[in-house]
């Protein structure tokens, strides 16, 4: 958790980290007034604050013209095919291994001659392999992994927890749905302060999920 002085002095740095501010707004409630005029804030972090925030928050950021109905609803979608996040899940991660390796091909490439371009295509190729392979022991090792019974009342899934892209729905998850946490420590795309922060939480089943990360 970010301690108090932390806290107060990133809501004041107008050169603060977006996910340092919404870990603060997350772990910090009396402060969503302040991360909220932030500039740093980012559109995403105002919509969640202005959904979830304490009272003071929200009204802060309705003075500005922000609430939760002019963003377009609740922050939480739940009307995603669970066939297509499923494939989403398993093919993700694979894809981004071969596309970083990729982009570092790149840029080696347009730092030398033009001959370079070649050894950028095979790095891709040499890489793709190995992504295929993580791929296809994705659906195994998911499978080996029982999912928990969704208990909490704003219908957020265990698919969702295991899957989603979205930040802030991440945060949101770990927070209304304690239940799901263990999910959230095997999703790939959970930031790294919130990994930390599960990590501290002692709990055995959140404990064996983020060891399957490593």
């Amino acid at each position: 958790m970010v301690d108090y002085d932390a806290a107060v002095a990133a809501v004041q740095d107008p050169n603060a980290d977006p996910i340092l501010l919404a870990k603060i707004a997350y772990e910090n409630p009396e402060f969503g007034a302040n991360v909220a005029v932030n500039p740093r804030c980012y559109p995403g972090l105002k919509r969640w604050i202005a959904e979830f925030g304490d009272e003071r928050a929200r009204e802060t950021l309705a003075q500005y013209g922000f609430t939760a109905d002019a963003f377009g609803g609740p922050v939480q979608d739940q009307e995603a095919p669970e066939q297509a996040a499923q494939q989403a899940a398993e093919q993700q991660p694979a894809d981004a291994y071969a596309a970083d390796q990729y982009a570092v091909a790149q840029q080696t490439a347009a730092d030398q001659p033009a001959t370079a371009q070649q050894t950028a295509n095979d790095q891709y190729a040499a890489a793709q392999p190995a992504a295929d392979q993580y791929a296809a022991q994705q659906p195994a090792a998911q499978a080996a992994f029982e999912e928990p019974v969704a208990t909490n009342p704003y219908g957020f899934t265990a698919e969702q927890a295991l899957t989603t892209t979205d930040q802030m729905q991440i945060a949101q998850i770990a927070q209304y749905a304690p239940e799901l946490r263990a999910c959230i420590a095997r999703n790939p795309n959970t930031y790294p302060a919130l990994i930390e922060w599960l990590g501290q939480l002692g709990d055995p089943a959140i404990n064996a999920a983020l060891a399957f990360r490593q």
